[in-house]
């Protein structure tokens, strides 16, 4: 299993390059390389930032998305083409910074004898970290650019497995200056 965090994004919405910028004294960057600490990851920025992913994060590979504007899928795709085909992998973004190792952990052990592992909260909103066999690779060739892996992780195809967790890091984003405000407080 490879952890892959996407984190190519513009921040529009935000103003500023919010996962390599201070939250709380740690980025959310440094924040998803702890919680990964002794797992496989990668991560996935924008060229100009490929040193500072380095310097933040030095125990993953860094891969660079020359074209962010393609959105999720392309940095996931991009991701895949440096990992080996048979090797599952699960789905972090760069602006969820506060998810739990127990949500991680219950994640993994979910894993099994399923395409998609991904939690729920208590009204069945989905959010993050989101795993998926090896299998899924050949639908998200298939995926068009975009800003959301719905598709991959819905696709009837496959086997899932929506988890209840009680994390409430697995589903806040950090997409507006409001909730980067509120996290920051």
């Amino acid at each position: 299993m490879i952890y892959v965090v996407l984190a190519a994004g513009e921040s529009r919405r935000m103003g500023f390059e919010k996962v390599f910028t201070p939250l709380r004294g740690r980025s959310p960057l440094e924040r998803i390389a702890a919680l990964l600490d002794g797992r496989s990851g990668l991560v996935v920025v924008p060229p100009e930032r490929q040193r500072e992913a380095q310097r933040l994060a030095p125990q993953m590979r860094v891969l660079c998305n020359g074209e962010p504007k393609r959105g999720m899928t392309h940095s996931l795709r991009l991701a895949m083409e440096a990992v080996e085909e048979e090797t599952d992998f699960g789905v972090l973004l760069g602006d969820k910074p506060f998810v739990a190792r127990a949500t991680l952990d219950c994640m993994e052990r979910a894993f099994v004898d399923v395409d998609v592992a991904y939690p729920v909260d208590a009204s069945g909103v989905p959010g993050h970290p989101v795993l998926f066999t090896s299998r899924a690779r050949a639908l998200l060739a298939k995926l068009p650019d975009g800003d959301t892996l719905a598709g991959l992780r819905d696709d009837p195809s496959l086997k899932r497995s929506a988890v209840l967790v009680d994390d409430s890091g697995a589903f806040a984003d950090l997409d507006e200056p409001a909730e980067w405000q509120a996290a920051d407080a």
